[in-house]
């Protein structure tokens, strides 16, 4: 099995999360999502590793020092999120393929840390579907014009990624971005 970190990224109400968690239910054993750490509080429903592993600042910090968090960042309400190699590593190391969403700058630094070992997927929708979808996922209203101000932005990132895929039916959008990977992994051997 080829070593291989997946990034799936688009914008926000695109379905990411729903394509990252079809592939781990039909797929159990050949993907992994890989955890951030994060020094947030643990909301319900959550626990430790899933949908982060959660830490105190200065725990969070000490990591930093050791070079266990190779990329951080700092989000509006104070609290930081950062990817850490010993997760990952150990991901790859059981003979999963590691999959994610990250920013354009998560994803330069997993291409600088796993160089030649990463594939990126851009999932696209349209703006009206990615509205009716925040819409009926609820949640304040600031929140869904903050993801849609931010459409524009995500989709001019489009053309930096290896693959993209639109999202229309999620169980065909689960089997192309499967597809892919299968296929990349195919034709770099």
């Amino acid at each position: 099995m080829k070593k291989l970190v997946v990034v799936i990224e688009g914008p926000g109400g695109v379905g990411k999360d729903s394509v990252i968690q079809g592939l781990i239910d039909i797929h159990p054993t050949v993907y992994k999502k890989m955890p951030s750490i994060t020094t947030r509080k643990m909301r319900q429903g959550e626990s430790q590793g899933s949908p982060y592993f959660f830490v105190d600042e200065k725990r969070f910090n000490q990591m930093l020092k050791a070079k266990e968090i190779f990329e951080s960042t700092l989000h509006p309400d104070g609290t930081h999120r950062g990817m850490s190699l010993p997760i990952i590593n150990n991901i790859l190391d059981s003979g999963f393929i590691a999959v994610k969403d990250a920013d354009m700058i998560g994803i330069n630094a997993l291409k600088t840390a796993y160089p030649g070992k990463v594939l990126t997927i851009f999932m696209k929708a349209s703006r009206a579907d990615v509205e009716a979808r925040l819409r009926n996922r609820g949640g304040r209203e600031e929140d869904i014009k903050a993801r849609l101000d931010s459409f524009d932005e995500k989709i001019k990132c489009e053309p930096e990624f290896d693959f993209s895929v639109e999202n229309v039916i999620l169980s065909e959008t689960i089997d192309k971005v499967h597809t892919i990977i299968q296929t990349h992994i195919r034709s770099s051997r």
